[in-house]
């Protein structure tokens, strides 16, 4: 009989906890898993924020252990979004916090695409994933980007807290009481995105959708996942060169 140590089991754990930059293009790395939080109902953190190293050039997106709230990174800084904030206000991450699923690339260099009309959720999609091949990024694999300028009817939520399933276990779920919800017709703001693929659907998305989005005021003072928006005309699409 093999014996299995203690040692080879974190090993194993941390390659199934994570996904190593050198895999994905733009450095990009996965702490956790969309659909293994899901189904398992395992919250716990995957990474100590504290362990990251986040430089100039950093963006993510993600939720902190136990569902407690959201994290934003824009461009190295990171900003977290406790679920005990009735406003969605951010503020800078605490020395224990960790990330249940954390999703983050590293990007010195944007070119930028005008939205040419006003487009629903749908539309700016297909726009994104157009843009994208155009410009030559594999859109079979994941990829981030960044949009800046209004959004419309909008709906953006903060996690407060593993909600409880039948038969025990946590899940995730949009809508879901645990989830302090915001929406409206138009605002303006900056959003940091990235595009699943096939391959990371349901990994670092949920499942059956493509994109992970967060949203965040000009300011970066309010923050979390966005759900569903419009674009308007105008809004700038930033992609990696």
């Amino acid at each position: 009989m093999v014996k299995i140590t203690a040692t080879a089991l974190l090993i194993v754990w941390m390659l199934s906890a994570t996904t190593a930059a050198a895999d994905w293009p733009f450095n990009i790395s996965v702490y956790g898993n969309f659909k293994r939080m899901i189904h398992s109902g395992d919250v716990s953190g995957k990474i100590a924020l504290a362990s990251i190293a986040f430089s100039a050039g950093t963006y993510g997106v993600g939720a902190l252990a136990s569902l407690q709230g959201e994290i934003l990174v824009w461009n190295g800084t990171v900003f977290i979004t406790p679920g005990e904030s009735a406003s969605g206000s951010t503020q800078s991450p605490r020395a224990d916090d960790k990330a249940a699923l954390l999703i983050v690339a590293q990007v010195q260099d944007w070119e930028d695409e005008q939205v040419p009309n006003d487009m629903t959720l749908a539309e700016f999609e297909r726009f994104l994933i157009n843009a994208a091949d155009s410009r030559g990024i594999d859109i079979k694999k994941p990829f981030p980007f960044l949009l800046t300028g209004e959004i419309t009817d909008y709906s953006w939520h903060v996690v407060t807290g593993a909600a409880k399933r039948h038969g025990g276990g946590t899940m995730h779920h949009q809508g879901h009481a645990e989830n302090r919800v915001f929406s409206g017709v138009e605002t303006r703001g900056k959003l940091v995105g990235f595009y699943a693929a096939e391959k990371l659907e349901g990994v670092i998305s949920h499942p059956g959708e493509r994109l992970h989005i967060h949203y965040a005021d000009d300011g970066i003072k309010i923050s979390g996942h966005l759900d569903s928006f419009g674009v308007r005309k105008g809004a700038r699409l930033q992609l990696p060169r």
